[in-house]
């Protein structure tokens, strides 16, 4: 942090120089437009390109000879690097059609403009700058709680096709999360202006949205494995009982979050030896049974998972 003396000029103005290096690296001149964003208790200036950020990109995609999860990861890699016009093409649009549509679908105001036999035009309607980070977090975690309560009953109700969906559901706000989190990166002038966030902590907001995301990912795949499970009555029950401390241990540490209370995540992060202990001993139980030891290698990630938002707390202050 620099020091810098205010400095009167005339009767109604006052300067301050700007330091040197930061002109250079921003190849600035004499006589270069320089904004400046007020805030209540400081002044955020910028380059004058800034605006740069809002024109709009466009991703073509071409889809021929590619499988439908490789055009799903590019399209998804447009959307998040906010291209608002994402053109897919190729001969073999007539054959996908369907698939692609969905692809599209997947993703939040992303819509289908333009349709032919080997072209498909989507555009955004986004506003980047009204996105809510704190709002998609809360989504997030509101369908996250759902979905490791809803693994908790896979023995009695089985329910995964509703986890599969709503697993789908946080994808879709995480990849508008990580989307924002670049956006206002990329324009640290809008972070602090419309998010009222300075770097660090829009990094720990998508570093928490980013293991969220990784815990309702575990909650979905150890319900796939739990529902395939053939081990006795009061084993399930037991491992019903276990999964709820999993969502108790959730709960807390999201709290935490909320509250901004680095305090609690501390005391939350012994949570994390104590039930991998716990585990340990239900690992042995039924090491021969098959998908068993593939459940608990997906309670242990989403342990490790929660007690990261934790440490992601107490770590970036």
């Amino acid at each position: 942090m620099e020091f810098r003396k205010l400095i009167s000029f005339g009767k109604n103005s006052y300067v301050v120089s700007l330091p040197k290096n930061w002109v250079r690296q921003n190849k600035l001149k004499k006589g270069d437009l320089i904004y400046i964003e007020e805030t209540p208790a400081s002044l955020v200036l910028s380059k004058k390109d800034i605006d740069k950020v809002n024109e709009e990109k466009e991703r073509i995609i071409n889809i021929d000879g590619k499988t439908i999860d490789r055009i799903e990861r590019e399209v998804n890699s447009a959307y998040i690097l906010n291209n608002r016009i994402i053109t897919l093409k190729g001969k073999e649009i007539k054959d996908k059609i369907k698939e692609l549509q969905k692809v599209i679908q997947n993703l939040i105001a992303l819509e289908i403009m333009e349709q032919t036999s080997d072209s498909i035009i989507a555009k955004d309607f986004l506003n980047m700058d009204k996105v809510s980070v704190e709002e998609l977090i809360r989504k997030m975690d509101v369908v996250t709680k759902t979905m490791i309560k809803e693994s908790s009953k896979i023995f009695t109700d089985d329910n995964y096709e509703n986890i599969n969906e709503r697993d789908k559901d946080v994808n879709r706000l995480y990849f508008l999360l990580y989307r924002t989190f670049l956006y206002n990166l990329e324009n640290p002038t809008k972070a602090l202006k419309n998010l009222k966030l300075d770097p660090i902590n829009l990094f720990k907001v998508h570093s928490i949205g980013f293991y969220v995301e990784g815990i309702a990912d575990e909650a979905r795949r150890s319900a796939r494995y739990a529902r395939q499970l053939k081990i006795p009555a009061a084993d399930k029950v037991q491992l019903e009982a276990f999964i709820n401390k999993i969502n108790n241990y959730y709960c807390d540490s999201m709290k935490a979050v909320f509250t901004n209370e680095p305090e609690s995540a501390l005391k939350l992060s012994n949570l994390k030896k104590e039930l991998n202990t716990e585990l340990d001993a239900f690992e042995v139980k039924n090491r021969n049974v098959e998908n068993y030891a593939s459940m608990i290698g997906r309670f242990r990630r989403m342990i490790s998972y929660i007690h990261n938002i934790g440490r992601t707390m107490y770590t970036l202050i």
